[in-house]
């Protein structure tokens, strides 16, 4: 959970073993520390240089030999390190795509021969990253179920409740991305619940509320949310960027309602996470585009969503891409854009496949043309797939009716800008 202590234990342990005549052991260490430092970047009080990451593995090398699970740590460590696969929040602003990918599936081949479950499981998480970076939104889902599958056969340690910690919250915020609100809020609800994070309930509670928040769920989110700030605050408000989707989300929530003196409140906190400035691309645009959307505001809402997915895509692509997407074309069809047909059809390509996104995408179509009967098969598509806020949006772009925003506890819907 402290990423210094962890690194500082990593350097001793590989220490150890040269001093024991081990060297294949040492490189495994250095190599582990040295990914580790850009997959849990986040839990780092100081970042490790790219360049004393990249010293490690050099070192790794020297002493790997032929050892299997010493050349797998390497790859793993090629593939955080160079390739910036875990998307380390000291990476660079861009990577090469096709090579992070390969990089990534090279590990989890060498990972899987060792036979080694729990060093595969964290090659996976390489590659499920990559193929993020890549747009691949189904198979980073598929790849995070996969982590899920295999730790699940192995024994409770240490080291696997804390590499299933991490894969629940991976396959949490794959879920979302690829449209899976359901299974999302499932995988949320078991890692909220793991003992492990009985302590940091910040922590444990931020992908419930992420999921709660995008669902338009707000009597769960907004009850969560106390637990989380009266947590955070006892662990010292510490500057965790990876909790900014969670704080996003539930200052959305409070817009929604009107209520501005509590959004502006969590806003603040989100301004004490130390989330990086492009973060502005990925959850806080979509959120903030949801908002401007509800109160009939969709030329701010288009401008927020300006830029293609590709101008800012290290974050974009990450869980945001088919919201962002898929909310960039209603935006475009409630401003009264002029090129609103060829914005749906390049969206519904891009979502195809994501419940949620693609219903988005129907209904913008539908309002487009004016299609009552769409529109309220739209509604149903939302409503079996758990996204109660868009089938009440719906709802009321069908008759007018507020009753299921009221119900909802939002303020009144402003449709069409009116």
């Amino acid at each position: 959970m402290r990423g210094d202590e962890m690194h500082r234990y990593r350097l001793a342990a590989a220490d150890a073993a040269r001093r024991a005549g081990d060297p294949a052991e040492a490189a495994r260490e250095l190599a582990t520390a040295a990914t580790d430092s850009y997959r849990y970047s986040g839990s780092f009080a100081t970042m490790i240089p790219q360049a004393q990451a990249l010293a490690l593995i050099d070192q790794a090398r020297e002493s790997a030999g032929d050892d299997a699970a010493a050349q797998a740590a390497i790859a793993l460590a090629e593939a955080a390190v160079v390739h910036d696969a875990f998307g380390g929040g000291h990476g660079s602003p861009t990577n090469d795509v096709p090579q992070t990918l390969a990089s990534a599936e090279r590990a989890v081949e060498l990972a899987r021969r060792t036979g080694n479950l729990l060093a595969e499981s964290a090659a996976l998480d390489a590659l499920l990253g990559a193929q993020c970076w890549a747009g691949q939104t189904f198979g980073s889902a598929a790849t995070a179920r996969r982590r899920i599958e295999l730790l699940s056969t192995l024994p409770v340690t240490p080291a696997t409740a804390r590499e299933l910690v991490d894969a629940l919250g991976e396959v949490a915020e794959a879920s979302l991305g690829a449209g899976d609100l359901p299974g999302a809020q499932r995988w949320a609800r078991q890692l909220a619940d793991h003992p492990l994070l009985a302590e940091v309930r910040h922590r444990a509670i931020s992908w419930r509320m992420t999921a709660g928040a995008l669902a338009g769920d707000p009597g769960d989110t907004l009850g969560l949310s106390e637990l989380f700030r009266e947590s955070w605050q006892r662990a010292g408000r510490p500057a965790k960027p990876a909790l900014g989707a969670a704080v996003a989300g539930v200052a959305m929530i409070h817009g929604l309602r009107g209520d501005q003196n509590a959004r502006r409140a969590w806003l603040s906190i989100l301004g004490q996470l130390g989330a990086p400035a492009g973060h502005t691309y990925g959850y806080r645009a979509v959120f903030d585009a949801i908002e401007l959307l509800h109160f009939g505001r969709p030329d701010e809402a288009l401008q927020r969503l300006e830029p293609e997915p590709a101008e800012v895509w290290r974050w974009v692509t990450w869980i945001w891409l088919h919201w962002y997407v898929a909310l960039k074309a209603e935006a475009a069809v409630l401003a009264g854009s002029t090129d609103t047909a060829e914005r749906i059809a390049a969206a519904r390509a891009v979502v195809a496949g994501n419940t949620v996104a693609e219903a988005i995408v129907d209904r913008a179509e539908a309002l487009l043309r004016g299609d009552a009967t769409k529109l309220i098969a739209t509604a149903e598509v939302f409503e079996t797939a758990g996204s109660r806020y868009q089938w009440a949006r719906t709802m009321a772009f069908a008759d007018g009716d507020q009753a299921a925003m009221t119900a909802l506890g939002l303020a009144a819907m402003t449709a069409r800008g009116a």
